[in-house]
Formats: structure tokens, sequence, C-alpha cells
């Protein structure tokens, strides 16, 4: 065991260092923070997205050069929504705050 000054210094276990297990996951995670593009409506619509559509199998997943992915879990859920992506724009292009025009699409995400 390294001591200094009555400290021990040697590394954590991995089941105790947190969300990250190596430091270079906790340098990609801080720099996806920093790149990642903030957007105010969308982060109201994934806070919404449940009261607006319970039913759907789609889920708001990240919002990319003002498109917003929603992530399905299956290509068998992404071909049952696809027909209902104009409605889903429609109901979206009608909340507050919505931009001038909503551009949505569809990701396979597990």
């Amino acid at each position: 065991m390294v001591m200094e000054n009555g400290e021990n210094w040697e590394p954590a276990e991995p089941e105790r260092r947190g969300r990250h297990k190596t430091f270079s996951s906790a340098v990609s995670a801080a720099v996806e923070d920093i790149l990642r593009e903030r957007n105010d409506f969308f982060d109201s619509l994934a806070d919404r997205w449940q009261t607006l559509f319970p039913a759907l199998a789609a889920r708001p997943g990240r919002c990319a050069d003002g498109r917003i992915i929603l992530y399905v879990k299956s290509a068998p859920a992404l071909f049952s929504i696809r027909p209902r992506l104009a409605s889903i724009r429609r109901t979206l292009l009608a909340l507050p705050g919505a931009p001038k025009k909503i551009d949505l699409t569809l990701e396979i995400h597990k």
C-alpha cells in the first residue's frame, strides 16, 4: 500500500471509481459533452415525450445539425413508425417554442 501523509494513494477498484472505468472513457465523455449541440426545444421535447406519444415505440435520442433523431429498438419498429413521421412532425410543430422546420430521422439503437 502506498501511503503518503497518512493517505492511501493506491488506485481505487474499478467498481468504486464511478461511472467511468478508465481515464480515456472519462475524457471521451467530457469531449462529447462539450461538442454536443444544445437545443432547448429538444430538451423540453425529451422531457415531455411520454405524455405526447405514450404508445409510440420510439424515443428522442439526440439532436444533430438541426435534425431530431428518434431511436427505435428494432427494424420492425422502424418500419411501423415510418408512416407516422408526418403526423409526429405536425404535432411537434404545434408545440410552443418549436422551430419553423423539423426534420425527423429514425435510427435503430438498442
